[in-house]
C-alpha cells in the first residue's frame, strides 16, 4: 500500500515532493462517525536540510491535510491532548493485532490502516475499507 494507490495520494506526493513522513505533524481534528466518513485531519511539512538564525529546522510545503476513511472496521486510539503532535504516520496495509472478532466488517485484502506513531498526545491506529486523501497547502491557521 502507498499514497499513489489512495484518491489523492498521487496529489499530495506531488505537493511534498518526497513521500510524507508527517514527523512531528500535529493532528488537528478527529471526526468518527459509525455510518459514513470520518476524517482525521493533519498539518504536516518537509523539513529541509536549512537551519534558521535561531538554530531551528526549516520547514516547507506546509499543508493541512485530511484522511477520509469509509466503513472504519476497528481503531485503538489513546492520550488525547490540547496538542496532539506525532512522530509519524504509517500508511499501509493493516498487521495481524488480534482483534479480527472485533471487526465491524470482515477483513479483505484492500483493507487499509493508518498508524498514529506516537510522540504527544494522541497515537494509535485506525483500519477501514477506504481511505481518500485530500489537502489544502500553507499552514494551519488557528481560529
Amino acid at each position: 500500500m502507498q499514497y499513489s494507490d489512495l484518491t489523492g495520494g498521487d496529489e499530495l506526493l506531488a505537493w511534498f515532493g518526497e513521500v510524507p513522513t508527517f514527523h512531528d505533524a500535529e493532528i488537528l481534528s478527529l471526526s468518527l462517525n459509525r455510518t459514513g466518513t470520518s476524517e482525521l485531519i493533519v498539518h504536516g511539512w518537509v523539513m529541509t536540510e536549512e537551519v534558521d538564525p535561531d538554530g531551528y529546522i526549516v520547514l516547507d510545503k506546509h499543508a493541512v491535510v485530511t484522511f477520509t476513511f469509509t466503513d472504519i472496521m476497528d481503531l485503538q486510539l489513546d492520550g488525547f491532548s490540547r496538542q496532539n503532535v506525532i512522530a509519524g504516520l504509517r500508511l499501509g496495509r493493516p498487521i495481524d493485532r488480534g482483534r479480527a472478532g472485533y471487526y465491524a466488517l470482515p477483513e479483505e485484502e484492500g483493507d487499509i490502516e493508518i498508524e498514529l506513531l506516537p510522540c504527544y498526545g494522541l497515537d494509535g491506529f485506525i483500519r477501514s475499507k477506504k481511505v481518500v486523501i485530500s489537502f489544502v497547502p500553507g499552514r494551519f491557521e488557528k481560529q
